[in-house]
């Protein structure tokens, strides 16, 4: 029995093998599957990530933080692919981010939203240092913004200011707001009466400033507004005012300062951040009412209470322009550091918040400029007491929706939104024929009918035939229902044809209005208004000077990416511009750099070698003021400008890059250093196809004014079919050389 159940046992045995067999079969089978599904989905998702790099326009919204929502929004509308968690196989073709430009070294391509070093630009002490360099240039352009000193490096110079206006007994007393340097949404601000009453907090840095007291107030408060910029490129330069903004008020009655209301933070300060918790912010939704408006509605209300509002917008545009030109230099500066000349990175876009204060005769002073404005929508709103809910604000909306998604139209690649715009249009053009085409169907029960009366006609012997009659049978009795319905009459179905199809056409043409009217609304009209250089290019020309300095500072810093230059460098600016023909010696040159250096240590924080470009531009500065001689301020820098730049060799490609406003116009002549009468860039242009070298010589001894609009056109008309002989002009300028044109 034993014997009978082990064999028994032994013919069990192979069948567990043969079902382990069967599986790992079927398992080999699965697996097979399965790989050649995951190779189809990678190549499927190969093909549309060609598609979408070739074609659609990618946003990166990974780090957009509280610009999510309004971003969304704006890229589901407009129809550009978003990527939420960054794109790993390609750059997009715009990374929207919160951060600073100098936090994401991941992105190599594509358009930023930051510029690199804005942050600091922005920040109030470098801020009012560019704009008091620019008012030291031109005393009356720039006088838009307080006076301020910077503590505790000025607190001496502020001490003293304060103890002369208490002597000449100033009425009334003056009072003096401090921010620190790097601060946001209102904290740390205070006003004091007194220079004691300062304080450094853990030796931060502040401003100082002369506190307006004589505001312009709406309802016994007072407000500011939030204008927006973009400022899409800074070569060539181009920038763009928002035509709507936010004016935010304060939350409590206005009233001058004194020494009991000098703390009332919700009186004198007009944040949003700050005036959110107080137990007065009105919420309202309504443009004329509440602690947050548009900036429309407070116009239309200064308009309504006998003022020019017209005149103060074109005062606040003037007040972005002046502002913008005299930060580009350090811009700049910071770009090549950030992306070197000739190597590859992205380029770089910003929106900018302006805050504007308007006086009691209505002109606007600048406050500060916020690098990241606030672009979130959502509010707080308290549900009952203690508990808050975030909902969507109705004015935040307003601004800032069309802020962004015209921004977004600005920037995206041209040859993109080109095909983009023709594609949506296809669609739309489809999507409206088939509305049109439904609305003009009859009720359904009524086809029905007439369908069951066809099918009994058609031939049945032959199913293909059939199917086919039916559906042209069925398309023939639509065409007879819409016919009889718009003319009322039943009439033969040829002598209906021709009608149908002008009543065709007669829609396509009415669709395609349809939708140019779409994309003249949705996409053509802006909410955005260029500045510069559409309106104000030939307002703005002289205060660009900065931008030739930095070029020549960018030019002689030595090493490529570097925020400074060194001592070797400034001995080489000084030879090549040829200082020494100036009476700038060697060791003169070198002392002026120690004690540039030992005065701007304030601003190197890193204590690393060099000299800032604020330092350069002093040096230029006392350098002009020595050797360069005029009248102003302004005409020793330009003509010190003007003899380092024609003192360069200017066949150097580096630069020609480097220099902004370097448009000198050779026209045949051969420049060589040493060799050829050097005559000033403005003489140049004066130059028409009638101008004979004699003439240029006369004009140059004269110093003729500045050519106007009309003769640079005239001359760049006629430059492109005169011939000028270079041998010729050569030895007529050679003969009339002058010795200090070298």
């Amino acid at each position: 029995m034993a014997a009978s159940k082990s064999f028994l046992d032994s013919l069990k045995k192979p069948e567990p093998t043969s079902f382990k067999m069967t599986d790992f079969r079927r398992e080999l089978h699965l697996r097979h599957k399965r790989d050649e599904h995951a190779k189809k989905e990678r190549m499927k998702a190969l093909q549309e990530s060609k598609l979408i790099s070739k074609y659609a326009i990618t946003i990166d919204t990974s780090r957009a933080r509280s610009n999510c929502d309004v971003l969304r929004m704006c890229v589901k509308e407009l129809g550009f692919k978003e990527y939420p968690f960054g794109r790993k196989d390609n750059c997009c073709d715009v990374h929207w981010h919160a951060c600073h430009f100098e936090d994401n070294p991941e992105v190599y391509g594509g358009k930023v939203n930051k510029f690199s070093g804005m942050g600091e630009i922005c920040s109030k002490m470098t801020l009012f240092r560019c704009l008091d360099i620019m008012r030291d240039l031109f005393p009356t352009d720039y006088d838009f913004y307080p006076r301020t000193w910077y503590l505790p490096a000025q607190f001496h110079e502020f001490s003293c200011e304060i103890r002369k206006m208490h002597e000449r007994r100033v009425k009334p007393k003056p009072t003096f707001i401090v921010k620190p340097d790097t601060g946001a949404q209102g904290d740390g601000i205070y006003l004091l009466r007194e220079p004691n009453e300062y304080s450094s907090f853990n030796g931060k840095c502040h401003v100082a400033q002369e506190y307006m007291s004589n505001v312009y107030l709406i309802d016994k408060f007072k407000f500011d507004f939030r204008i927006y910029v973009l400022l899409k490129s800074l070569e060539p330069l181009e920038f763009y005012i928002c035509q709507e903004g936010l004016a935010r008020f304060s939350t409590l009655p206005y009233e001058n300062p004194t020494n009991k209301n000098i703390h009332e933070s919700f009186m004198h300060l007009t944040n949003y951040s700050l005036n959110k918790r107080s137990s007065t912010f009105n919420r309202s939704d309504r443009d004329d009412e509440g602690s947050k408006r548009t900036l429309t509605s407070v116009l239309r209300r200064i308009a309504m209470n006998g003022h020019d509002s017209n005149k103060v917008w074109k005062s606040i545009e003037r007040i972005v322009c002046k502002t913008i030109v005299a930060i580009v230099p350090e811009m700049k500066v910071e770009y090549q550091a950030a992306v070197p000349p000739g190597k590859t990175g992205p380029s770089c876009f910003q929106v900018l918040g302006f805050d504007i204060l308007l006086l009691h005769n209505l002109k606007p002073i600048l406050l500060e400029i916020n690098a990241s404005p606030s672009l979130s929508l959502d509010s707080e709103q308290e549900v009952s007491p203690g508990v808050f809910e975030y909902v969507i604000s109705p004015k935040d909306e307003e601004v800032k929706y069309p802020l962004i998604r015209d921004t977004l139209l600005h920037v995206v690649p041209i040859d993109k939104l080109k095909y983009f715009r023709k594609r949506k249009k296809r669609r739309l053009l489809k999507k409206l024929k088939a509305s049109s085409s439904q609305k003009m169907k009859r009720p359904e029960p009524l086809v029905k009918q007439r369908t069951s009366i066809v099918i009994i006609k058609a031939d049945e012997s032959d199913e293909e035939k059939r199917e086919v009659n039916v559906t042209q049978q069925m398309s023939e009795m639509h065409m007879d229902i819409d016919s009889s319905a718009s003319h009322g009459e039943s009439t033969a179905r040829d002598a209906n044809s021709d009608d149908e199809r002008e009543s065709n056409l007669k829609s396509d043409t009415e669709l395609d209005e349809e939708v140019d009217n779409y994309f003249e609304t949705k996409l053509r009209e802006s909410c955005l208004k260029q500045l510069y250089p559409a309106i104000y290019d030939e307002e703005c020309e002289r205060y660009r000077i900065l931008e030739r300095v930095a070029g020549l500072f960018i030019y002689f810093l030595g090493i490529r990416g570097s925020l400074r230059i060194g001592p070797t460098g400034f001995r080489t600016f000084a030879r090549k511009c040829r200082l020494n023909r100036k009476g700038m010696t060697n060791a003169s040159v070198d002392i002026m750099y120690i004690d540039l250096q030992r005065r701007w240590d304030h601003m190197n924080p890193e204590r690393t070698s060099g000299l800032c470009y604020q330092g350069f531009l002093d040096a230029c500065i006392e350098i002009a003021r020595r050797k360069f001689y005029a009248p102003s301020k302004i005409e020793m820098l330009e003509n010190l400008v003007d003899h380092c730049e024609l003192s360069l060799n200017l066949k150097d490609n580096d630069l020609a890059n480097n220099l902004p406003r370097l448009h000198f116009r050779r026209l045949g002549l051969q420049y060589r250093q040493g060799s050829l009468y050097a005559m000033p860039r403005r003489i140049m242009e004066q130059m028409t196809e009638e101008t004979t070298i004699e003439d240029l010589l006369k004009a140059h001894e004269k110093k003729l004014r500045q050519p106007s609009k009309e003769d640079i056109e005239s001359f760049l008309r006629r430059s492109r079919r005169t011939i000028y002989q270079p041998s010729s002009t050569a030895a007529v300028l050679s003969a009339h050389r002058s010795p200090d044109s070298e």
